[in-house]
């Protein structure tokens, strides 16, 4: 659940993602610590992982934004490295969001009759 982050007036754009972004990885260890012994918690773990993901990129884009503005006198490489550190929060985001799919796959095919069995790789 995204919680209210409190930030004093006239906070500067850094402050502010770094707030969140603490907040995300608070977020991450708990998603991680969730139960994962069936194909349904196990995607329910993995949706809850994208969705941190998905926000940390977008904080990553505020970063972003905020340093190549006329705001901002930091060198163009920490624009790079925030670009890149968005780039790979959205990576992590499609794989666990491919994960969760996968997972809800494989928890469906013994609900409606799959006729491969998965477990021994064959037709049943």
């Amino acid at each position: 659940m995204p919680r209210e982050i409190s930030v004093p007036a006239g906070a500067a754009v850094p402050d502010l993602v770094e707030r969140a972004m603490l907040r995300c990885s608070q977020e991450y260890g708990e998603a991680l610590t969730l139960p994962h012994t069936s194909y349904v918690e196990q995607a329910h773990r993995a949706e809850r992982l994208a969705q941190v993901c998905e926000r940390r990129a977008h904080w990553w884009g505020v970063l972003l934004r905020w340093v190549f503005s006329p705001a901002c006198t930091l060198p163009w490489v920490f624009g790079a490295a925030v670009l890149d550190a968005r780039r790979r929060d959205e990576d992590d985001a499609r794989f666990w969001r491919e994960v969760a799919t996968d997972l809800h796959s494989e928890h469906a095919a013994p609900v409606i009759g799959d006729p491969f069995d998965r477990r021994s790789g064959r037709a049943s």
